[in-house]
């Protein structure tokens, strides 16, 4: 175990405040462009996208991955100092992109792609040493390190072109080429990166949340597989304009969804542990999920539905999956820097029930509103969801915070104030 994780913070706490701070601010930006009336393509709405993408959703993933790969690998890591610093410079870079976008400013584009990019290689270079020592050992760590290495390269893969897209929009690159780079960024990163991330690290996570693991582990390999194949199939039809390979991939996409939700749902039908809000949350991404693979057909068959598919994927699947972790790792981070790492207080001892549901039911609301306004460009629904999702994130933080305040008290004080 590395000094950081012995000191409390096995996972980087930094990242997970960017992220939250990110994932606020999102909200505000998104009650911005509703206001505005527009709920196009324009920059200000990329900047929503990769607010939400990169400053939220991958710095939290990042930060989580710090702590899963030496734990899912059985290994330690090489340059973890740099890997945990690289994240400052990354989350420097996102700033610097999403305030290029909002702010209509194409030539501050390359700045802060650069500095993505630079942040993303001082992570993905440790990441890739520390993985490779996993390679060695058995073979449920072989396969674990193997994952990771792709999703990561996903995510290199797709910074490298929004690198390349941002260079196209500030006229340095031919005007042709967002157009074609597009698509394919959008896929690596939905898809190739935070889709298959999430889908692999839940078969492991579900379990402490749940109380129960997946009983069938096939269905895991098939969903992961058959989603690899499907966002390859999906870009090599962008790329080459054929309509044969984006269906062939969108049907390996709904496979890969159809085993995954009908896998999650079992385990979470099972569930024994208590602590319902975070099963929820996972529940509901799930749901998500497949209200996106609905809306990816529309796409595909022409219907103007691309808008509201990344937007019901990042925040309806990947996001709601997101928070659902953060109401179990996220507590569980806060009681362990309080009470040390060897501390086994569950996070339900710190919650307040009722910010949790109230929290969760405000995200879904936001989801609904949200994809329907964006669906039938309708600002003032999109404005409605943005209000509701801000309100579930000041939910979601004073319960954070409140959890940080009863994790500084003695444990045997919390159990006589909850029983009286």
């Amino acid at each position: 175990m590395t000094e950081a994780a012995r000191s409390g913070r096995w996972i980087p706490p930094q990242g997970l405040v960017f992220g939250q701070l990110a994932h606020g601010a999102s909200w505000l930006v998104l009650l911005w462009l509703a206001l505005r009336g527009r709920v196009d393509e324009d920059l200000p709405a990329l900047g929503w996208v990769h607010l939400v993408a990169l400053g939220w959703l991958t710095t939290t993933a990042l930060s989580v991955l710090v702590h899963v790969i030496p734990a899912f690998t059985d290994v330690v890591w090489r340059g973890e100092r740099i890997a945990r610093a690289s994240l400052t410079v990354y989350a420097a870079g996102v700033l610097a992109l999403v305030v290029a976008f909002c702010s209509n400013a194409p030539g501050w584009l390359p700045v802060g792609g650069t500095l993505v990019a630079v942040g993303l290689a001082g992570y993905a270079i440790p990441a890739a040493f520390t993985l490779a020592a996993a390679l060695r050992l058995g073979t449920v760590e072989a396969a674990i390190a193997r994952a990771l290495y792709e999703t990561l390269t996903f995510l290199l893969l797709a910074a490298g072109l929004g690198v390349a897209f941002t260079w196209a929009l500030n006229g340095r690159l031919p005007a042709a080429f967002p157009l074609v780079a597009a698509p394919i960024h959008a896929q690596l990163g939905l898809i190739g990166w935070l889709t298959v991330l999430v889908m692999g690290v839940s078969a492991r996570t579900v379990n402490p949340i749940a109380g129960d693991r997946s009983r069938h582990p096939w269905r895991h390999i098939v969903a992961v597989t058959a989603v690899v194949l499907g966002m390859i199939g999906l870009a090599a039809g962008s790329a080459l304009h054929s309509p044969e390979a984006l269906w062939t991939g969108a049907a390996l996409v709904g496979v890969a969804v159809a085993v995954y939700v009908a896998d999650l749902a079992s385990v979470l039908l099972r569930a024994t542990v208590r602590h319902r809000p975070p099963q929820a949350f996972l529940a509901a991404a799930a749901l998500w999920l497949v209200a996106a693979f609905g809306l990816l057909i529309g796409g595909l068959r022409g219907l103007p539905w691309w808008p509201a598919c990344v937007f019901v994927v990042l925040i309806g699947w990947v996001g709601q999956m997101v928070n659902g972790h953060l109401h179990h790792i996220g507590i569980r981070l806060i009681a362990t820097a309080f009470r040390g790492d060897e501390d086994e207080t569950r996070p339900d001892e710190l919650l307040v029930p009722a910010l949790s549901w109230s929290a969760f039911a405000l995200f879904q609301a936001a989801v609904v509103l949200g994809a329907a306004g964006v669906l039938a460009a309708v600002p003032r629904a999109l404005a409605c969801g943005a209000v509701a999702g801000l309100t579930g994130w000041a939910a979601m933080l004073a319960n954070a915070l409140r959890a940080a305040d009863r994790a500084r008290r003695p444990p045997a004080l919390i159990s006589l104030l909850r029983s009286g």
